[in-house]
């Protein structure tokens, strides 16, 4: 048997008429995978694979996104929109036994509005997830008797304000006011998406292979590092040999922080000097900036920067990280971390 634990809300920083519109750079597996990580707080010595079940329209992604994200062994299930099918997720795996499991739900009413509502009564883009864990006693979290009618996440965002006695057993962490917790909000219109048939672009400037990418998301998507035991020396990216020493044999994961990186040096990016790649956001949205930030002493790393203005972005201001869409290759998106500039008024998220 399993319980809720922990639940997590996310809010996407843009707005139009005051309601959350997802950036260009963002999908249901972006919004979703950063609700997943608020909500990721799983024990790693519980064993077995974890399992994730996706409510509403995700991209194929998700299928195996979801283990590279977590870094473990991932069983989806797949359930359609609505408040309904998130109910029937919600008590299938509270009734069903095993390790640890993830419920996550994305919406954007903008690409896929509630059937019969009006645009004035729309939710807006946001994305939640619950993390279950193995439980000899049933959790006191109250579920709606509920109908299939309604938005799975507006739904969600109700269950956030559970009954006293739930409280004190169900965390909740990220945006439960309705308001992005770690960024300021900006004003932008409803952007327009790319179609699947602009997922053919030939890369003239950052192609990766396939399997190159999929090699490298441990340290791209999860920020793992490798510390050397024999010459203390720490390599990130990871190599499988250490940078200082060469040793491949002293070596052990060490997972830096997604949050509170510092600046060490910036640059924006104008129309013509980007990637062909990137080409399409130059196109929609302008220049961008690249940082390059500090996690943690020594190890660095360069992020296109998101939800923020070209130019504004300065050398020791403190920015947070969050899985975004970066460029279309080989047919699908390629996805990785972006820097988020921090609000100074939120504490970075702790990492297990």
């Amino acid at each position: 048997m399993r319980r809720v634990v922990r639940i997590a809300a996310y809010v996407p920083a843009g707005r139009s008429n005051e309601v959350p519109v997802a950036a260009l750079d963002e999908d249901e597996f972006t919004l979703g995978a950063t609700a997943t990580e608020r909500a990721w707080a799983a024990p790693r010595e519980e064993p077995g694979a974890v399992v994730v079940h996706l409510v509403g329209d995700v991209p194929p992604a998700a299928d195996w996104g979801y283990a590279a994200l977590l870094g473990r062994e991932v069983e989806v299930a797949h359930h359609g929109s609505g408040s309904g099918e998130l109910v029937r997720a919600l008590r299938e795996l509270e009734e069903g036994p095993g390790g640890p499991a993830l419920i996550v739900a994305a919406e954007l009413p903008e690409r896929t509005p509630e059937r019969g509502a009006a645009k004035s009564t729309a939710s807006g883009a946001a994305a939640v997830a619950y993390l279950l864990k193995s439980s000899e006693e049933p959790g006191p979290f109250p579920l709606p008797k509920g109908s299939a009618r309604g938005s799975a996440v507006r739904t969600t965002l109700r269950l956030g304000e559970p009954s006293k006695e739930a409280a004190r057993a169900v965390t909740l962490v990220g945006d439960w006011g309705g308001e992005p917790g770690n960024r300021r909000t900006i004003e932008r219109k409803v952007p327009k998406r790319t179609v699947d048939g602009e997922l053919s672009v030939t890369s003239e400037g950052a192609y990766v292979p396939r399997a190159r990418y999929l090699e490298n998301l441990p340290s791209r998507w999860r920020f793992i590092a490798e510390a050397c035991s024999a010459c203390r020396g720490t390599t990130f990216p990871a190599r499988g040999v250490c940078r200082r020493c060469g040793r491949a044999d002293a070596l052990s994961p060490v997972h830096l922080p997604y949050d509170g990186g510092r600046v060490v040096a910036v640059t924006t990016v104008g129309k013509g000097g980007q990637p062909t790649e990137f080409d399409a956001q130059v196109e929609a949205l302008g220049p961008y900036d690249v940082a390059l930030v500090e996690l943690a002493r020594g190890m660095r790393v360069t992020l296109q920067v998101t939800d923020s203005v070209p130019g504004e972005l300065e050398v020791g201001d403190r920015v947070n990280t969050m899985l975004r869409r970066l460029y279309p290759m080989e047919g699908e998106w390629r996805y990785g971390r972006k820097a988020v500039p921090a609000h100074p008024s939120r504490a970075p998220r702790k990492r297990n």
